[in-house]
């Protein structure tokens, strides 16, 4: 028992003696009592991106991505992020008289650190669906009768990390990898 009570008054000595500098530095009277706010001087300038994304997976993807940045003092360097893309509809062949046609989705969302008031990290998740829809060849017996369509979604999960960059005060970059769709992403937009 005595072995573990002078363990841990060694340990209590220790954190003691790395404290202190810290309290008496605290407390000096050469220093004025009033803190100043050097995070409004400093502070990263708040905007909001909106960018155009393209992503080119099995079918390229068009999208859009909305990223606010710096709105709290407190987290000036945290931001987020919160994208769509959509491919178009792309006709798959089967036997006639049955249609067929495939599109894609991809949802994106994440958090973004600013490493410099320009340059920025960012990493989130994904859900990549490709949604294929056939008709099943059975038309009711009206005029006019169609045959009904069906679908099958698939639903792959995966994350992403890139780097943007604002090059001007409103023009700003962005390059990243996507694991769910195995692609970049890339976007250019606006910032303001």
């Amino acid at each position: 028992m005595s072995r573990y009570s002078s363990m841990l008054a060694c340990l209590s000595f220790g954190l003691l003696s790395l404290s202190q500098p810290l309290q008496a530095d605290e407390y000096s009277n050469s220093k004025p009592l009033v803190i100043s706010d050097k995070s409004e001087k400093t502070a990263n300038p708040s905007y909001i991106a909106l960018m155009l994304d393209y992503v080119p997976a099995a079918d390229n993807l068009y999208g859009i991505t909305l990223a606010p940045y710096h709105f709290d003092n407190n987290y000036q360097q945290w931001g987020y992020y919160l994208g769509y893309a959509r491919s178009r509809e792309t006709d798959v062949i089967v036997p006639e008289p049955a249609l067929s046609y495939r599109q894609e989705s991809l949802f994106r969302l994440g958090l973004s650190y600013s490493l410099t008031a320009d340059l920025s990290f960012y990493a989130g998740g994904s859900g990549y669906i490709s949604t294929v829809s056939y008709t099943n060849n059975i038309s009711p017996k009206i005029v006019d009768g169609k045959p009904t369509w069906e679908e099958d979604k698939t639903t792959r999960w995966g994350a992403e990390a890139g780097l943007r960059y604002r090059i001007t005060e409103h023009f700003i970059l962005s390059a990243g990898y996507n694991s769910s769709t195995e692609s970049t992403v890339l976007s250019i937009g606006y910032a303001g």
